[in-house]
């Protein structure tokens, strides 16, 4: 069933609801740090042309929210592209049209631009908001994987043991590096089984 619901820009009084939504989205830290980020990011969106935040309503209560904003693909590829973040519908709103709203006003901002692509942002383990992304038209473009810096830095040593940087060079001296990299591979995966 389809519910009266509007559109508006999100009011610093928005944050507590946003972080009830977006949680998980923002960085590590605790409640406080994350509001104060939600505010910044607030009054960002609202100083900003190219940015905006938007909430639906339902009355006065908050049923969803998304963030826009108008840049280029990437670093690499300039192609004019609005960017969808975080959309996100209440549970107990969901089914009801409310995606479609923050997805028509999201289309609405770039088509105001002259934006042809438009790319969204959502959680790998989002089922339902992937799903409905992809009813959309949105294929997926690319996989962005994460980790501590830490974590990295420890798994780049273990490769840097398997293979010297000495033996990083062509000719028959690499498959060798090669292999003694997949025998490392082989004796981690054993480990890990073990364990």
């Amino acid at each position: 069933m389809r519910v009266p619901v509007t559109m508006r820009e999100a009011r610093a009084d928005d944050a507590l609801f946003l972080l009830g939504i977006w949680q998980d989205a923002l960085r590590m830290a605790d409640a406080q740090e994350q509001l104060g980020d939600l505010e910044t990011i607030i009054g960002a969106a609202d100083a900003s042309p190219d940015q905006r935040l938007l909430v639906a309503e339902c009355g006065s209560e908050p049923v969803g929210a998304v963030y826009v904003r108008a840049t280029t693909f990437g670093p690499l590829n300039l192609e004019p592209t609005v960017q969808i973040f975080a959309p996100h519908v209440v549970p107990s709103f969901r089914r009801r049209g409310v995606g479609r709203m923050l997805m028509e006003a999201a289309v609405a901002f770039a088509e105001e631009r002259g934006i042809r692509t438009i790319a969204a942002a959502a959680s790998a383990g989002g089922r339902d908001g992937n799903r409905f992304l992809a009813r959309i038209g949105l294929g997926a473009q690319a996989v962005m994987r994460v980790a501590p810096t830490a974590v990295v830095r420890s798994r780049l040593n273990v490769l840097g043991r398997a293979l010297p940087h000495a033996r990083l060079q062509r000719g028959p001296k690499q498959s060798s590096a090669v292999g003694e990299l997949l025998a490392a591979r082989r004796s981690q995966r054993r480990s890990h089984t073990v364990a």
